[in-house]
């Protein structure tokens, strides 16, 4: 029982660890095979435990060994998948003109999507995407050309200093019938920090080289989500100054409660933002933005019941 129990612990670690650099093979030179595509991942703060052991073990070209761990047959084999629901949204503009456009949700599960998928329709293909606000400075950099396709999205989630939490980075993958699902992955801890900063990001990576009609191409994802740590923010305060650093107007705000917008007094000549928090002491701490008559908008954060700050931006009229 002894030796199964570390069989078994031995497997989920190599599982686990195969799947931050998410490495896909090459497709063979010449042939038509598709491999699924990495898209992005969907961050959950509970472990999505998708691994089939029964299948593992019953497969008869599997071995394992406990002493120095050999696997025959890479896990990703034996992971389940949970396929997103496709569905249909119509945005309309303010001239009434509408557009239909597609999404993929993954139903009954709380999580974070950070992914970007092709979408076929009517002759037409184009690239869409799917983001949370809990993804601040969320990044998508898509290329295309006729030897070279790369997706590359970078994004951070800021979680509340001393909150218990793991962030789990499940890979979301594309088939070539343009279904989309994820398997699980590894985490990202936050659990009993009491600073702030940024804490450790991890990336996604995957390649596929393909050969047809002898002209090479390659299709490559990199998706990086980095966490970061801060205080809950408990009121804003937005300070408008003059060339002299005299002040002009005091304002405070509630965290996620900003106005639509800001405008500046006459003689404004800069705006301090100051937001206001408590380290797990009690002491105050201020964190101060300078923002001069260019900006177009400023930043703050509010802390969402989940423990997660998400950044709003709130546009400043100059006069």
């Amino acid at each position: 029982m002894k030796r199964h129990k570390l069989l078994i612990m031995a497997l989920c670690a190599v599982m686990i660890l195969s799947l931050p650099g998410c490495s896909l093979a090459r497709e063979d030179p010449g042939t038509d095979t598709y491999e699924d595509r990495l898209v992005g991942v969907f961050v959950t703060t509970e472990f999505i435990d998708l691994f089939d052991f029964e299948q593992f073990f019953g497969n008869a070209g599997g071995r394992t060994e406990v002493s120095g761990i050999v696997i025959d047959g890479t896990p990703q084999e034996y992971q389940g998948r949970i396929y997103a629901t496709p569905v249909s949204r119509t945005l309309t503009s303010d001239e009434g003109e509408t557009l239909e456009i597609k999404e993929y949700i993954f139903e009954d599960i709380e999580g974070i999507p950070f992914f970007s998928f092709n979408v076929e329709n009517d002759n037409e293909s184009y690239r869409s995407s799917a983001s949370d606000e809990a993804v601040s400075n969320g990044a998508f950099h898509i290329s295309h050309s006729d030897d070279e396709s790369s997706i590359v999205l970078e994004g951070t989630i800021h979680a509340v200093s001393g909150s218990l939490k793991t962030f789990y980075l499940n890979p979301v993958y594309q088939s070539a019938d343009g279904s989309v699902y994820l398997i699980s992955g590894g985490g990202i801890s936050a659990t009993g920090v009491q600073s702030e900063g940024p804490m450790m990001s991890q990336t996604l990576e995957a390649v596929h080289t393909v050969t047809e009609n002898g002209r090479t191409k390659t299709d490559s994802a990199s998706i990086t989500i980095s966490v970061s740590v801060m205080f809950a923010p408990e009121a804003i305060l937005v300070l408008q100054m003059d060339e002299e650093a005299r002040l002009i107007m005091r304002d405070e705000y509630a965290p996620g409660n900003m106005p639509e917008e800001i405008s500046a007094e006459p003689g404004t000549s800069f705006l301090i933002v100051e937001t206001i928090k408590q380290d797990y002491e009690g002491k105050p701490v201020i964190s101060r933005e300078i923002y001069g008559s260019e900006t177009e908008s400023i930043e703050t954060f509010f802390a969402r019941p989940d423990d997660i700050c998400v950044k709003t931006w709130t546009p400043v009229s100059w006069r």
